[in-house]
């Protein structure tokens, strides 16, 4: 093995093992059951929407930004490891070879998510005559183009500056790829060439800066750690990941909502946990995940049955996975030297998911007037939703 190509194919097998086991875990039977009624439910709401939908709609306008949006986040997939600051340096000469396999990748893996968005609004175009098929055919092209274009530009942007201008490079690259978007599906579609000399000059620009540094290795090993934690804290979410750092916040802001401490030892335990899932960035972050699901579910979804469908689906998601995280890393924790029974951390474990609870559903309540104002739906999706929450509670045991 004395070409980084063939180093690349090693670590390309093994990273796409590492992916698919976390995969089994994520894309269960019951995240397909949600999917497809979330999906459903969205898409009928969308129909409906497009059947009023005026003829003046800026759907051209919308339909730039976010397919732009879509294309302009590239950062790239490296592979790379701390170790090759050293290890890669006698292969040096073949680094070029080795980037353009991982430049590859990187477009064909991102590609899926711009051409998401297209599809999604091609029915809002189709239905306010902004374009004819013909554009809309070649916009799909495009696309394909801007993303290879992107990852391209934004992978020298980083090799020129170790990522510290990376953030200015996509603002620029998104007022460039949707002012072609936008003139390419307007009457005026001779305009973009304007965009497109200038995203010519742009990256030419960053490939000279590029062409004058060393190859930042620190910097591009560092990228790639970040992405592939982001990538096993989401997993994490569905099974036990090793790899997952924990990290922790203060949060002073919600210290007027958090436990006073007491010298009964009643309370340790429930101080103990609320601290816990307050400064917890992942566990607290899930449920801020969930809770803007939840919320967005019930705005979007006008159909009651689904809408109270999704609602126990994601009530129940977030009661257990709550509770399940309280569980990670209990082999030993420092409250077990002291004199406190034991029993005491599930019963703080349940009121602490139960007050959390208590506000997620005081959320979903507030959404669901804006929906369906005072009706029986918005009361029957506060029962649904207190009732799946107080069953998974009581139901779900711990390992203490």
């Amino acid at each position: 093995m004395n070409k980084l190509q063939d180093i690349w194919g090693t670590r390309f097998f093994h990273y796409m093992r590492e992916f698919q086991k976390y995969m089994q875990y994520i894309f269960t039977g019951h995240l397909a059951i949600v999917l497809v009624f979330a999906i459903g439910a969205v898409g009928y709401s969308y129909s409906e929407w497009l059947k009023t939908v005026p003829i003046d709609f800026p759907a051209v306008l919308l339909a730039a930004i976010v397919i732009s949006l879509g294309l302009v986040f590239s950062s790239p997939t490296t592979l790379l490891k701390e170790a090759d600051m050293v290890f890669f340096l006698p292969l040096e000469q073949h680094l070029p070879a080795y980037m353009k396999k991982a430049l590859k990748w990187t477009t064909v893996s991102q590609l899926p998510l711009p051409l998401i968005l297209y599809i999604v609004a091609l029915p809002l175009l189709s239905a306010t005559n902004a374009a004819s098929p013909s554009e809309l055919g070649w916009l799909a092209l495009f696309i394909v183009v801007w993303k290879w274009l992107s990852v391209d530009t934004e992978f020298a942007v980083h090799f020129a500056t170790s990522g510290e201008k990376v953030w200015l490079d996509r603002f620029i690259r998104f007022i460039i790829v949707a002012a072609f978007i936008y003139f390419w599906l307007s009457p005026m579609f001779y305009l973009i060439l304007i965009p497109a000399i200038i995203f010519a000059v742009y990256a030419s620009y960053w490939k000279r800066q590029m062409a004058a540094k060393p190859f930042p290795y620190a910097h591009f090993i560092q990228v790639e750690q970040n992405r592939m934690m982001r990538f096993y804290q989401f997993a994490n979410y569905f099974t036990d990941v090793p790899h997952v750092k924990g990290a922790m916040s203060r949060r002073n802001w919600l210290a007027p909502f958090m436990v006073k401490a007491t010298f009964n030892r009643r309370d340790t335990q429930r101080y103990l946990v609320q601290r816990t899932f307050f400064r917890t960035d992942d566990m607290f972050r899930l449920w801020i995940r969930l809770t803007l699901i939840l919320m967005f579910g019930v705005y979007f979804i006008s159909i009651p049955i689904a809408a109270m469908i999704f609602v126990a689906v994601l009530s129940f998601a977030t009661a257990l996975q709550l509770i399940y995280a309280f569980r990670v890393g209990e082999v030993f924790r420092m409250d077990m030297l002291y004199p406190i029974d034991a029993s005491t951390r599930m019963q703080a474990i349940r009121q602490t998911v139960q007050r959390a609870q208590w506000v997620q559903t005081l959320f979903v309540a507030l959404t669901a007037l804006f929906t369906f104002g005072f009706s029986v739906t918005t009361l029957g999706l506060l029962i649904i939703h207190m009732i799946v929450s107080e069953l998974t509670i009581r139901f779900v045991k711990s390992k203490d």
